[in-house]
């Protein structure tokens, strides 16, 4: 019998067949031997040096990989460097989560120009590992590229391909032939009949580009935000493991001198210590809970600052005392949001640093808010004129973080042959209250005073009752939380349990019969219809223009037909005279009978006094 003692190991049995073979257990070896300045990292397998993470300490990984303390002469930078510990304080942090996301694709060098221009705090993107061992950005987690999103023939995983191959692929931005949908696993493309796009990323304009490395986008941000190198992987999709994502992009880091400035994000402790070993600060990324109001710690927090971790973004979906936890021991917390406003109150209550966001423009207002910042947006004007998207356009769909869906059921849709925003038949899978932020005019600059003018059309009528059927505006919010009617009781429409919020607000309207009338949401909930009046019904494919004006006293809400008729209702009311508001579009509502149709909505304004 052969004994042997730790940190020695045996295999076999002595016989010839199976000889007795020694090994040694490094991981009790290095852990044990490994005494000041240096450290075992298991994730490596490397003994390696051990860098002080004390404020003040100038040692670091150079980009021959050896240690590197900076001293001398140095040259005046361009522009001031922005370093991790020059982040705004709590809750001022304002990050953009995948490009900002909602103003174009998730891995195009114009969006990180925006982002820059916009002056983010952090500037968030995916990036993962090729082949030869090179970082590169991709557009989500399961760090794939699409055929059906770009020059390739076959969708492929990054780790499969060479930098070469990926740096000189096609990214179209967008579906073949249709820019502003995506399915997952559409990549039966017809490469044959592939055209240039006409409004790019879902009507953002968004031009095709080459697919960037990551140290691409680090040279372009070059320490003017912080770079969140997000390598975390999506367990459902994702072909090869988070430890083989973050070798690429923890290369390109140190080849840039940039760990002052660079955060790696990773969804595991163990590859967490692996990029604070190499001296560059990571960030946990935990996945998005099922369902909203989540109470579960994604990760002990004693094991999180065991392992040294000092950020860590969270969803929107997990309740405040997840968020609570982390921050009481002494995490940076950010949240990744629904770009709303609102939400920044949720964010200063909790006292959490900051929030990561597909519209950060918009969540961070026009100035109104001194410690964000903000550079002004309510000067865009109709941008469905031009096929695009407008800042702050959201819904029900984009507080789920949805960004895209076939037909244009996140935000609707706009087309080439017309201009104005299509509503398709099935917006708001048959619920009250279904609508879309006009965010590029909120926060209204005068709420007691205001006209709003808008033009509406019926693509195609409803088949059932012409009285459920309705399109119109939803305005006087005091807040811009979405106003959809979520089903409490029903795990199919509400999957992810969202509660519903109170409307808070009124609604000027057009039914499919032709009716017009103004209602008021109460603050218990409760609805009432303050004027109605009777008129033509819709025709299909015809243009009605409706105005609706506002005092501190009344309001009116007129509607003009093709034919030059003027048609008005008026109610003296004062309850909301909040600064939010909506386009509606309802086919149906709980317990009705479906009635879908195609609406538009065009030439939208709103001019104060």
């Amino acid at each position: 019998m052969l004994e042997v003692d730790a940190p020695l190991t045996k295999e076999g049995n002595g016989s010839v067949a199976v000889p007795w073979r020694l090994g040694v257990d490094k991981d009790s070896l290095f852990g044990d031997i490994a005494g000041a300045g240096l450290t075992w990292d298991k994730g490596t397998d490397k003994l390696q040096v051990c860098l002080s993470r004390d404020t003040g300490n100038s040692l670091r990984f150079g980009a021959d990989g050896c240690l590197y303390a900076p001293g001398g002469e140095t040259p005046v930078p361009d522009v001031c460097a922005r370093p991790i510990e020059s982040l705004p304080l709590a809750p001022n942090v304002v990050g953009a989560s995948d490009l900002a996301g909602l103003m174009g694709p998730y891995s195009s060098p114009y969006q990180v120009d925006y982002c820059l221009a916009e002056g983010y705090d952090i500037v968030h993107f995916h990036t993962c590992t090729t082949s030869d061992g090179v970082g590169v950005v991709t557009e989500y987690s399961d760090h794939i590229i699409s055929a059906g999103r770009s020059s390739l023939y076959l969708t492929q995983d990054a780790r499969q391909m060479t930098a070469a191959t990926i740096q000189s692929t096609l990214n179209y931005a967008g579906d073949e032939n249709d820019p502003r949908t995506f399915n997952w696993g559409d990549d039966d493309v017809d490469l044959t009949k592939r055209k240039d796009r006409r409004g790019g990323w879902y009507g953002w304009l968004a031009q095709r580009y080459y697919q960037p490395l990551a140290r691409d986008f680090l040279r372009k941000i070059d320490a003017k935000s912080v770079a969140l190198l997000d390598c975390s992987t999506d367990p459902e999709r994702a072909a090869y493991p988070e430890s083989d994502a973050i070798i690429g992009p923890m290369r390109d880091v140190l080849a840039h001198c940039a760990q002052s400035w660079s955060m790696i994000g990773v969804r595991e402790i163990q590859n967490a210590t692996t990029v604070r070993n190499q001296g560059i600060e990571p960030i946990m990324l935990p996945l998005r809970p099922a369902t909203w109001g989540d109470a579960t710690l994604p990760y002990p927090a004693a094991d999180l600052t065991a392992a040294g971790v000092e950020w860590i973004a969270l969803s929107s979906r997990f309740a405040d005392s997840v968020f609570t936890a982390y921050k009481d021991a002494g995490i940076n917390v950010l949240m990744r949001g629904t770009s709303r406003q609102s939400e920044y109150a949720r964010v200063s209550a909790l006292g959490i640093r900051g929030a990561l966001q597909y519209d950060p423009s918009y969540y961070r207002g026009p100035g109104t808010v001194p410690g964000l910042g903000g550079h002004g947006y309510r000067t865009e004007f109709d941008p469905w004129e031009h096929r695009r998207m407008g800042t702050g356009q959201l819904s029900f769909q984009t507080d789920l973080q949805n960004v895209l869906a076939s037909g244009g059921h996140v935000r609707g849709r706009t087309e080439d042959a017309e201009q104005g925003l299509i509503l398709p038949s099935g917006w708001g899978n048959g619920r009250d209250r279904a609508s879309v932020l006009c965010g590029w005019e909120c926060p209204m600059t005068s709420p007691t005073a205001y006209t709003i003018k808008l033009d509406l059309k019926w693509d195609s009528l409803g088949a059932a009752s012409g009285a459920v059927a309705r399109m119109g505006l939803l305005v006087g919010a005091v807040t811009d939380a979405d106003l959809y009617s979520w089903p409490q009781d029903d795990p199919a429409l509400n999957p992810t349990k969202k509660t519903a919020a109170v409307p808070n607000c009124y609604r000027a309207f057009v039914r499919q019969n032709g009716e017009i009338g103004l209602g008021l949401f109460a603050a218990d909930g409760s609805y009432t219809l303050l004027a109605t009046r009777t008129a033509p019904a819709v025709v299909a494919g015809e243009w009605n223009s409706y105005e609706l004006n506002v005092t501190a006293t009344q309001i009116t809400f007129t509607r003009t037909a093709a034919s030059g008729t003027k048609y008005t209702v008026t109610a003296a009311d004062s309850t909301w005279r909040g600064p939010y508001f909506w386009v509606e579009k309802v086919e149906s509502i709980d317990g009705s009978t479906n009635n879908g149709f195609n609406g538009m909505a065009r030439n939208l304004t709103y001019t104060s006094g």
